[in-house]
């Protein structure tokens, strides 16, 4: 057996290794621009060194990271400008002027950093506004200070390299607080595009994008502040540099938030399987494990779709529906390769796949299980929709049949009915003539029985009319008055076929058997659903036999996925309520 390496220890990778060297090449690099002031601090010469290595260290880590590279990359060269900033402390040569262009490019770097997180490039026209705005202000409002001033006005030797083409106090004064309200307003602007972000992400970069925010406000705040410190005269070199202490310091607290959301999202990804195995329990089906997803990756709208005969069906065995905008799917396979299930997710959870990823392999056994409940689901689908079908079959053939009695065997009974009139009346034979009226009374009573037959099978003013005028007819004839609340439109035809049907069938059985003095019968439709109600003030207890009324009338809104449900306390009358889903 090969002997663990003890050097370097796991957690010591090569990433992390880039990272620290990163941060210990700023932190040299700073110990060198600042030399001739921390030899006289050297308080503030650890503190500033923590603060600007611990800045590259974590900006290196994030950029090493899956997420948000660029936004590490940029806060690197952050703080190799925040190192070089204090080179003002040599306060010769061109060392001030770099100085003070460092200082520009550090804030402009964590901002532009910031706002391209996490996909690396700046997101929308605010933040490549603000981006357009924070170098003009900050690089071109540095360069305008320092072409009106000179070296002393900004507290550094006057003897040091300085660009002052045009130097006048009056005008500088004006510049510089011109610049520090541009640069208030720019920090303010900053801070409003960010939590405008916060409504756009989902729950778990909202979470995470809390503190960021956080961060970077107090940052912000704490930077302006100090540095309006820096407004009038009489200024010297270890104010400059104090200001610059105190800005690091508090901007330090930004990537340290960043990394501190990595850390957190790294964290999620390991203690997934825990939390799913917490929350899987039984027993086990389609719902809980998409409700434990939903509470693991926070995303309430997360649907689960399990693979069953051939393709991908929801919860209630439905097929699944082709690609939304704003969403991500993300497919699940079995250890051969084969179609597992699908989860349906707010596109923000693509920056954290590995997240998902882990979350699904934790619910995998999970999966297993409830496929078979998924197909049995599907079978039973299938079923209903067969069924379905059927009805909508039956109902186009009923109004066709019914239309077929009246065209063909009524009219030519009719007809043969006026055939033996005018045979009666040319006939002198008074028993012929007799015969042919009694042949005629047989006619016509068989024409009527065909009317109530066609009447039967699907009414001619209900496929003329609609439901309405249909039920307002079958009223009439009810020996019982009947309150009637029914809506002028028209309804699918499967749709009305079934509604009449159910509810003559409801209307014989209060007469037939509630012995009802009064019925009350209510069509309301709605958006997704219509509800009819038939209610009595007969003498209750009704119920549902096998073969009896109340059965037929639900098997047949059951047909096209509806609902029947029937209140009859004895003595109190009995509500009949009728759901059927708008197709």
């Amino acid at each position: 057996m090969r002997p663990v390496p003890r050097w370097p220890p796991l957690w010591l990778g090569a990433r992390v290794r880039r990272a620290l060297a990163a941060g210990a090449s700023v932190a040299a690099a700073t110990l060198a621009s600042g030399w001739p002031h921390w030899r006289g601090h050297p308080a503030e010469a650890a503190v500033t060194l923590a603060c600007c290595g611990g800045f590259a260290v974590a900006g290196g880590l994030f950029a090493a990271g899956r997420l948000g590279r660029r936004t590490g990359r940029w806060f690197v060269l952050a703080a190799a400008a925040w190192a070089v900033t204090w080179a003002a402390a040599w306060n010769t040569g061109a060392a001030p002027l770099v100085s003070v262009f460092a200082q520009s490019v550090f804030f402009l770097a964590i901002g532009v950093g910031v706002l391209s997180y996490p996909g690396g490039r700046l997101q929308g026209a605010a933040a490549r506004l603000w981006t357009a705005a924070a170098v003009m202000i900050m690089v071109g409002g540095q360069a305008l200070l320092c072409v009106c001033s000179r070296p002393g006005w900004n507290g550094f030797a006057g003897s040091v390299t300085w660009p002052a083409i045009h130097p006048d106090h009056e005008v500088f004064d004006c510049v510089q607080r011109a610049v520090t309200a541009a640069m208030a307003a720019l920090a303010g602007a900053f801070v409003i595009i960010l939590v405008a972000r916060l409504p756009r992400t989902g729950r778990l970069d909202r979470a995470l994008a809390v503190p960021v925010a956080a961060a970077v406000t107090i940052g912000v705040t704490g930077a302006l502040a100090v540095q309006g410190t820096l407004l009038g005269t009489g200024l010297d070199l270890d104010d400059v540099l104090e200001v610059y202490l105190i800005q690091g310091v508090f901007a330090t607290g930004l990537p340290l938030a960043f990394l501190a959301t990595a850390l957190r999202t790294r964290f999620a990804e390991l203690t997934v399987a825990e939390r799913m195995h917490r929350l899987l329990t039984a027993p086990v089906s389609v719902a809980t494990v998409r409700d434990a997803l939903r509470t693991v990756l926070r995303d309430d709208t997360l649907d689960l779709w399990m693979w069953a005969d051939g393709g991908y069906v929801d919860m209630a065995g439905r097929s699944a529906g082709g690609d939304v905008p704003g969403r991500w799917r993300h497919e699940v396979r079995t250890s051969g390769g084969e179609p597992l299930a699908t989860v349906d997710v707010a596109v923000a959870l693509r920056d954290h796949e590995p997240l998902v990823e882990a979350a699904l392999i934790a619910g995998g056994r999970a999966l297993e299980t409830v496929r078979l409940q998924a197909a049995a689901q599907a079978t039973l689908e299938r079923a209903r929709d067969a069924r379905e079908r059927l009805v909508r079959v039956q109902a186009a053939e009923r109004e066709r049949l019914a239309a077929d009695l009246k065209r063909s065997a009524q009219q030519r009974l009719r007809t043969l009915e006026e055939m033996l009139a005018g045979l009666a009346e040319a006939t002198a034979d008074a028993a012929a003539r007799e015969q042919a009226r009694t042949c005629r009374r047989e006619l016509a009573e068989a024409v009527a029985e065909l009317d109530d037959l066609a009447r039967g099978v699907h009414p001619a003013i209900l496929a003329d009319s609609g439901l309405a005028p249909a039920i307002e007819l079958v009223a009439a004839r009810t020996g019982v008055p009947v309150r009637l609340d029914l809506p002028a439109g028209r309804f699918p035809p499967e749709i009305e076929s079934t509604l009449y049907f159910a509810l003559c069938e409801a209307l014989t059985n209060a007469v037939k058997h509630a012995r009802a003095a009064s019925i009350g019968l209510t069509v309301r439709p709605g958006p997704a659903e219509i509800v009819a109600e038939v209610g009595d003030d007969g003498i209750g207890g009704a119920s549902a036999t096998p073969r009896g009324g109340l059965a037929g009338l639900t098997d047949r809104v059951r047909a096209l996925r509806g609902q029947v449900t029937v209140t009859s306390p004895p003595g109190e009358g009995t509500t009949v309520r009728i759901v059927l889903p708008v197709p």
